[in-house]
């Protein structure tokens, strides 16, 4: 998927805030939740996201979704990572 593909998915979803995170190389962030949705693409790196029940390595291109209060953990290889998020409160 381009980013242009992802954007215009964003909004078809319905997501109220675009953001663009960047985690350095090697990141492992601690266990936490939102109060919101995320819709995420990969812009660059490769972003590692963890849940209860494993983790999950995505590229570049790929995207992948948290819903709202699920426990996850954000982390990266030694390559880093930019991703795209499509933020949508939780119905």
């Amino acid at each position: 998927m381009t980013e242009d593909e992802f954007r215009k998915l964003l909004a078809e979803q319905g997501c109220e805030e675009i953001r663009e995170n960047k985690y350095p190389p090697g990141s492992d962030g601690e266990p936490h939740t939102h109060e919101f949705s995320a819709l995420l693409m990969v812009l660059e790196g490769e972003f590692i996201l963890a849940r209860e029940d494993g983790s999950e390595t995505f590229l570049v291109g790929q995207t992948c979704d948290v819903p709202a209060g699920t426990v996850h953990t954000e982390r990266t290889t030694q390559l880093g990572a930019r991703v795209l998020a499509g933020i949508k409160s939780a119905d």
